[in-house]
């Protein structure tokens, strides 16, 4: 349903637009609202500015859960929007989705404009701003530009300049993108772009995760953890807490700082079994398990072996098993207690064969094997 009040066909008085389908503009207009509500189902932008749209628009009001807010072509131009909101509650599968995308036009100003399209738990949300030459466009974007707006967190980028002259966002305030470094990406092909005495600002949490990596290490070895800090200022701190098996407190594992890309490394040396989670002041991160296998050596001494282990617990007292290659496969030929410092001098009493030493699942720890040694 469309409704317009006063002289519609032409395109003059003031009057208001409301409407849950797409309103395109391709004339001189002096209107006080435009709502433009667009719901789920419908694959749809909400406003189009065509060629010869031109003038004034008071307020505009858009709520879209499916395509872009406002798409701006190029022969749209000396428009000036003088205040509103852009929501995006959802989209259409598949959808790129941008607040504003401008893709020509000259001399547009969009003043005191609210534009929120990102959502934290959603892909494929480009930006709440995004001016690029693009489509059917012969000239690229001139002299538009996002006055004394705010524009929210979530979209990959929050303002995103690519190729156009004289353009993007002045004293504005800008929430952190979900990718922190493109907060406001400026492109190479942007001439002379204008994005002075705007204020980055961080709005909500933003949200920490962990690359796939191992999450198993042999006793001494060290665990790398990579991450990104989405959605969060960069430098903003990121600890890590670990509570070994047997204990019930996290102590502080590891600590570091969020790159200007939202990256950060942290590196744990874990010396038995333990519970993992990420902290960064009151924001909760993720929780996992790190599983620690023993170091099991064995070597000669003489017509002697030795077999150590070494793990964040002793394994004097317990028994591990030397095992034989025959036949394509591990064979267990004979077990062997530990003494003091987890150690243990035998004699084999075999050769010509391939041994190695094996160790069961102790609380704590997995099993472990040593490196295979062949008996001469």
């Amino acid at each position: 349903m469309i409704v317009l009040l006063a002289a519609a066909a032409l395109g003059l008085g003031h009057h208001t637009v409301r409407t849950d389908h797409t309103w395109t503009c391709r004339q001189k207009v002096d209107l006080d609202l435009v709502q433009v509500k667009i719901g789920p189902g419908r694959r749809e932008d909400a406003v189009h500015l065509r060629p010869g749209c031109t003038g004034r628009i008071g307020k505009l009001v858009v709520v879209q859960r499916s395509g872009d807010g406002v798409k701006v072509a190029e022969g749209t131009h000396d428009l000036v929007v003088g205040g509103g909101s852009i929501k995006c509650l959802a989209k259409a599968p598949g959808f790129h989705q941008d607040g504003i995308q401008v893709l020509g036009g000259a001399r547009i100003t969009f003043h005191d404009l609210h534009i929120s399209c990102g959502r934290r738990d959603e892909r494929l949300i480009n930006a709440n701003l995004f001016i690029k030459q693009a489509g059917r466009s012969r000239l690229p974007p001139r002299d538009v530009v996002c006055e004394d707006c705010t524009l929210g967190a979530w979209a990959a980028h929050t303002v995103s300049v690519q190729g156009s002259v004289r353009s993007g966002a002045v004293h504005s305030t800008l929430c952190v993108a979900r990718f922190p470094q493109l907060t406001l990406a400026v492109g190479d092909d942007a001439r002379n772009p204008r994005v002075g005495g705007n204020h980055v600002r961080q709005c909500g949490h933003g949200k920490l995760t962990l690359e796939p990596g191992p999450r198993t290490v042999e006793f001494g070895e060290r665990l790398q953890l990579r991450g990104l800090f989405l959605g969060q200022l960069p430098g903003s701190r990121v600890v890590a807490q670990a509570r070994a098996r047997g204990t019930h407190r996290f102590k502080r594992a590891d600590a570091t700082h969020s790159r200007h890309n939202g990256r950060f490394r942290l590196v744990l040396r874990p010396r038995i079994g333990q519970v993992v989670r990420l902290r960064s002041g009151s924001l909760h991160g993720p929780a996992f398990h790190v599983r620690v296998r023993p170091r099991v050596t064995l070597r000669r001494r003489g017509s002697e072996l030795v077999a150590k282990v070494r793990a964040g617990r002793s394994y004097a007292g317990r028994t591990v098993v030397l095992q034989a290659r025959r036949h394509g496969r591990w064979v267990a030929v004979q077990r062997i207690p530990l003494q003091r410092h987890s150690r243990a001098r035998f004699e084999p009493g075999m050769h010509g064969v391939r041994v190695r030493i094996v160790v069961g699942r102790t609380p704590g720890f997995l099993p472990g094997h040593s490196d295979s040694l062949r008996l001469r």
